[in-house]
């Protein structure tokens, strides 16, 4: 887990200089304070940040050149199954002088080119420069957990792990990509928004998840997807059940690989309680990290999971560190978090992720497992009752509709009948997906109903285009892949790197192991969804491995917090200030008097607008932030 920065000068541009790499480098210190590095060869230069993890040495260290010397690689990341891949490129008659991965990586391109990503199990963003061939390979893992972003100029291609480090170049622009910030002031969350290449900086994008790019000295590029999640339900041969344990607790296995301490962010919930009783049955295999394990849980008195977290306290033997902070302590890292995430954040709990990795730096781990992505390939979102319908009504299985519908109508908000109107809805947008008139016109009428349209300028709306969906299949399968690929999952996946990156920690995700995740995505729906309860085959697998007041829970809270009373209570004249008097309100993006209307109705309580504020408050910091030139809080270091 690392960050790196990198530049292609084409043929007859001047090529990088040491020193302005290494600018540009000092910017990302945070993912790597334990080693660091520049090279450049030719017209090509690799700046690299490292934080060790797997082989502490020297022989771990980048820009790391082939042992012919022709190859030069950066990488950020783990290759978690490199122990089995370098038993076969030994085979294969590679020799290795390291004990990492990142070697293990390099030998993977020498020996198969751009399929050695076919041959990868892990969270990977590199670029391997090949001298003999005049390229520059670079490529993203699966689901998009590492980062990758992408600027294109007359002198060449740059790329950096964070957007500061391209702020930092001098290549770069300076403005604003307006156009999603009247996007996010719209639809009033960022975990909404459809991933595309595009951020929040005019012209720089990102690699796509699951994608690789060459490009020549000369600026010829290729970029091709190399994985995608099944397209069709798979029909399991054997019991889902035990393949679910067989490859999650091999996920789970080679995810424990480390040369250092290791721990888990815990909640009361079922993904993270799985995580945590899984690592301390594993505690003592070869290649895993020793006890004693560490937790790091979030406590709220309005949300409270006390009796779970005990629970699996007790069952684990696990050492627990428990974070209460008050509103003031939470919105007082806004600032530094937005700093070190480069672009919008999608709720407040993300400030709690923030400070609980805050906390695990302090304690002295450096690697944290969590739970992402079980929701969105297993089945973990209310919404997706629905879609589950959707699929028996597809499939004609009416008995198992009925079934269904009983038991969702007894915790079900408006009950069987509200349950059947929107499979009705979501059925008839299914039948008519290929009517692309019907997409377009659902798309507008969306965009049409926007909550944001009371605020922003009619104008500045006016540049967000309709979303318009490819396929429009509703089944369950279908918006599984949505939800994985495209919202909200790849902002979660920025979130949790971003966060665990500012303190220096690695993120691991058990659930994102890409055998397991095509696994689960593909499996018929009544394995996903049952009875009323979600992630059905996660439950039975888990059924006496973790505590029962986790398994058998329906409730689902994360890491919520109470932004609506905040917002009107201790954090009111925060909000009065930066809302009403900050850059936003001049910015030409909103319209004030309509920005006055909201912020009064939500603090006399006759209305909610929680998100819209926390958007308002955090773009004025952007704003402001921007126009300094996006220099480092102080609140942001340490």
């Amino acid at each position: 887990m690392c960050g790196f920065v990198g530049f292609v000068a084409f043929v007859g541009q001047e090529p990088p200089h040491p020193e302005w790499l290494a600018r540009m480098n000092d910017t990302i210190q945070h993912r790597g304070p334990d080693d660091d590095g520049v090279v450049v060869d030719g017209s090509v230069g690799f700046a690299f940040r490292r934080l060790a993890i797997l082989d502490l040495t020297s022989a771990g260290h980048q820009p790391m050149r082939s042992p012919s010397q022709n190859l030069l690689m950066v990488f950020n990341g783990e290759i978690y199954n490199y122990v089995e891949l370098r038993e076969e490129l030994s085979a294969l008659g590679h020799r290795f002088t390291s004990s990492g991965d990142a070697a293990v990586l390099l030998a993977a391109y020498q020996q198969w080119g751009n399929r050695c990503v076919d041959h990868l199990a892990g969270m990977y963003a590199f670029a391997i420069y090949d001298a003999p061939r005049g390229t520059v390979f670079l490529a993203r893992d699966r689901f998009g957990e590492k980062p990758l972003f992408l600027h294109r100029s007359s002198r060449g291609l740059l790329f950096a792990s964070e957007l500061k480090a391209i702020r930092a170049s001098s290549l770069w622009s300076g403005r604003l990509h307006e156009a999603r910030f009247a996007e996010l002031l719209l639809r009033q969350r960022v975990d909404v928004l459809p991933e595309t290449e595009e951020t929040f900086l005019a012209d720089v994008v990102q690699l796509p998840a699951a994608h690789w790019l060459e490009i020549s000295l000369d600026g010829r590029e290729v970029q091709q997807c190399y994985w995608t999640l099944p397209i069709e339900t798979v029909q399991p041969s054997r019991d889902p059940i035990e393949d679910f344990s067989r490859l999650f607790r091999e996920s789970m296995r080679i995810r424990m690989r480390a040369d250092v301490p290791v721990g888990v962010m815990l909640s009361g919930g079922m993904d993270s309680t799985s995580i945590a009783c899984e690592m301390s049955r594993l505690v003592g295999d070869p290649g895993t990290r020793s006890a004693p394990l560490h937790a790091f849980c979030y406590e709220a008195e309005e949300f409270d999971e006390k009796e779970q977290i005990s629970d699996t306290v007790r069952e684990t033997g696990i050492v627990v560190h428990r974070h209460r902070p008050t509103a003031q302590e939470v919105w007082a890292d806004l600032p530094a978090a937005l700093w070190h995430h480069d672009e919008p954040l999608h709720s407040p709990a993300v400030l709690l992720g923030y400070q609980l990795y805050r906390l695990a730096s302090r304690q002295g781990v450096r690697v944290i497992l969590g739970g992402q992505g079980a929701d969105e390939t297993i089945g973990g979102y209310s919404n997706l009752f629905v879609h589950m319908l959707v699929s028996h009504l597809l499939g004609g299985r009416l008995d198992r509709v009925r079934s269904e519908m009983r038991s969702l109508g007894i915790t079900w908000p408006g009950g069987e009948r509200d349950i059947a109107r929107q499979a009705i809805n979501l059925v008839r947008a299914h039948l008519l997906r290929g009517v692309s008139s019907y997409r377009r016109i659902s798309a507008q009428r969306q965009l049409a109903s926007a909550p944001g349209w009371s605020v922003v300028e009619p104008g500045f709306g006016g540049m967000v285009s309709p979303i318009v969906r490819g396929s429009g299949r509703q089944d369950l399968l279908s918006e599984l892949r949505r939800e994985a690929t495209s919202a909200p999952l790849p902002c979660y996946l920025r979130v949790e790197d971003r966060n665990a990156m500012a303190h220096s920690v690695e993120s691991r995700l058990p659930f994102l192991d890409h055998a397991l995740a095509e696994y689960c995505v593909a499996l018929p729906p009544q394995w996903q969804m049952r009875d009323g309860w979600n992630k059905y085959v996660l439950r039975e697998a888990m059924r006496g491995k973790i505590p029962e007041s986790v398994r058998a829970r329906r409730s689902k809270l994360g890491f919520a917090v109470p932004v609506k009373s905040w917002l009107r209570g201790p954090l009111s004249e925060m909000v009065k200030g930066v809302v009403l008097d900050g850059p936003l309100r001049t910015s030409g993006w909103v319209d004030a008097r309509g920005l006055e209307r909201l912020v009064s109705g939500h603090l006399s309580g006759t209305s909610d607008h929680s998100d819209a504020l926390f958007n308002m408050v955090q773009i004025s910091h952007i704003l402001t932030m921007h126009a300094a030139g996006w220099a480092r809080p102080s609140s942001a270091v340490g």
